[in-house]
Parts: structure tokens; C-alpha cells; sequence
């Protein structure tokens, strides 16, 4: 008979339980010092010029060692991977995976020209921010003693960490951009007359086929648009029955209103993550020194 973990465990989508459970390896593995962060970042010539091809996956996994910023960041998986999964996705899991993959892609491209090595943080943001355009209508309890709309989450983490950090906020820029191409794309562009009905965001046949995704689960009409829940009202339900991401008119989200405060904190442990980064590659780590840590 399953444990009420093992139930919780396999009750979470297969992509959002992927990237945890991923997540969780490699956090063991640097915990156990089985790794270190200087071989899990990513930089193009070490993945591809020396043939170091994991760090194009162990870059987006890495969000430090068991912290508090730690469990925050697991915390935003959880919660909002797990609702645009089992929401806006529901029954589509190759477009929630093409979708990340796009996502990873971009940021691969875009993040290291500003000198972030470690995407975890910004992908994780990225992802928070298309939760932010879809789920709108919510209202979140930021530390008890302010209310605001899901839509600006992505906002009021930023302000609170600009003043914790002191520091300007360009990762958190970066993944607010990146969050609003991807949601244009997926919700607002397939419903252009000028789209012609293309849908950017599709996945490829062979991933549906590879995740029983199908063919026709998104023909015809505004297929394959991520639908609007401006007009949910609270107390409804999402998605697959995930009823504790509804709005409560009193007390703010679903579970209480804790879960808003975390993801305030998330905030402040993005910023952290960002600003090691920055750190690392503006300390210039002697090159002999670096590569005797990768050897």
C-alpha cells in the first residue's frame, strides 16, 4: 500500500516531478560533495568545445545547497509548475515540456551575455511570471499585510528584492522578459488574425507521440491557446482539481495565506542566487585554477 509521500509524489505532473525530482538529485549530490558548483554551470566552451554536455541540463537543476532560498525555490516548482501543468496544460504534457525546452533554450542564449552562469533561478522566475498572466484574477496576501493580484507577483518580488539586494535587478528582468515572450506567444499571438491560426508553441509530433500526447487534443478552434481564468471567481477550482491555488475573498490563496509569503521570499532568494553568480564570474577565477577544479 502506497505511503501518503509516495501518493503526493506521483499525484504531481510528469514534468514538474522530472525537474523536482532532478532538482533534488543534484542538490544531494553537491550536499554529499559528490559535485561541485564549478562543474555544474554553464559556459559554451566548456559544454561544447570541451564536451562538458551536461552542463547544458545541470545549470537550470543547480539553485545551491539545502537553504532556505533552497526550499523557496522548490516551493515555486511545486506550486506553479505543478498549476500550469495540470491547468493550462492539462492533458498536454509535450507542450508543457516543449515549452520549457523553448524556455531553457532562450535563456541558454540570452543569460550568459549578462553574466549569469547559474539558470535555475531565472527559469524558475520565468515560469512563475507566465503563472502570473494566466492565473490574474487570483489574489495573493504578500506577508499579511498586503494584497495584490497574481498578475503583479513578478512585480512585488522584484521591489522586494531591489531593496534587500540593493542591487539592480537584472535577472529578475531577464525572467520577466523571457515569462512575457513566452506568454505572448502562447496565449495572445494564436488569437491575432494575422497569426493565420500558427501556433509558435506546438509541440513537435514525435515529442507528443513520445508522451501520449494527442495529435488531436488541441485541433481546431483556439487550439493550442493557453485559456484566459480572468473570469474564475474564487473558491473555483483549477485545473485537475488543484483547488489550493483558488482565491479566497477573505483570507487571500487556497492553503492560507503563507503560501504568497513564500513567494515573497522566493523573491529575495532569486536575487541571492543572481547576485552569486555575478560574483563568480566577476571574481575571474584564474583559469588554471578553475580547470584544476573541473578536473
Amino acid at each position: 500500500m502506497p505511503t501518503p509521500l509516495e501518493d503526493w509524489y506521483f499525484q504531481i505532473p510528469t514534468c514538474t516531478r522530472i525537474y523536482m525530482t532532478a532538482t533534488v538529485a543534484l542538490t544531494l549530490a553537491l550536499q554529499l560533495e559528490w559535485a561541485t558548483p564549478f562543474q555544474v554551470f554553464y559556459s559554451y566552451e566548456y559544454a561544447f568545445g570541451r564536451g562538458q554536455y551536461w552542463r547544458v541540463l545541470t545549470t537550470f537543476l543547480y539553485m545551491g545547497k539545502f537553504s532556505l532560498e533552497w526550499i523557496l525555490n522548490m516551493y515555486f516548482i511545486i506550486q506553479y509548475c505543478r498549476d500550469l501543468e495540470e491547468g493550462s496544460f492539462l492533458n498536454r504534457p509535450a507542450d508543457f515540456a516543449w515549452l520549457m525546452i523553448l524556455m531553457c533554450t532562450t535563456l541558454l542564449v540570452v543569460a550568459p551575455y549578462l553574466g549569469f552562469i547559474y539558470l535555475g533561478s531565472l527559469l524558475v522566475s520565468s515560469m512563475t511570471y507566465l503563472w502570473s498572466r494566466l492565473y490574474s484574477s487570483l489574489v495573493l496576501s504578500f506577508l499579511g499585510i498586503l494584497t495584490v493580484s497574481a498578475s503583479y507577483l513578478p512585480w512585488v518580488m522584484l521591489g522586494f528584492s531591489l531593496l534587500v539586494e540593493r542591487k539592480f535587478p537584472t535577472g529578475e528582468l531577464l525572467a520577466i522578459g523571457v515569462g512575457h515572450v513566452f506568454w505572448f506567444l502562447s496565449e495572445e499571438w494564436p488569437r491575432h488574425l494575422e497569426s493565420g491560426g500558427f501556433r509558435p508553441l506546438r509541440a513537435p509530433k514525435a515529442l507528443c507521440k513520445l508522451m501520449h500526447q494527442d495529435l488531436d487534443e488541441d485541433a481546431g478552434g483556439d487550439a493550442g491557446v493557453l485559456p484566459r481564468v480572468d473570469d474564475n471567481v474564487a473558491g473555483e477550482e483549477y485545473g485537475a482539481g488543484r483547488a489550493d491555488v483558488a482565491a479566497s475573498t477573505d483570507s487571500g490563496v487556497g492553503e492560507g495565506s503563507s503560501a504568497p509569503a513564500s513567494a515573497t521570499l522566493a523573491g529575495t532568494s532569486t536575487a541571492t542566487r543572481h547576485a552569486e553568480a555575478s560574483e563568480t564570474v566577476q571574481r575571474r577565477v584564474p583559469r588554471n585554477d578553475l580547470e584544476a577544479d573541473l578536473d
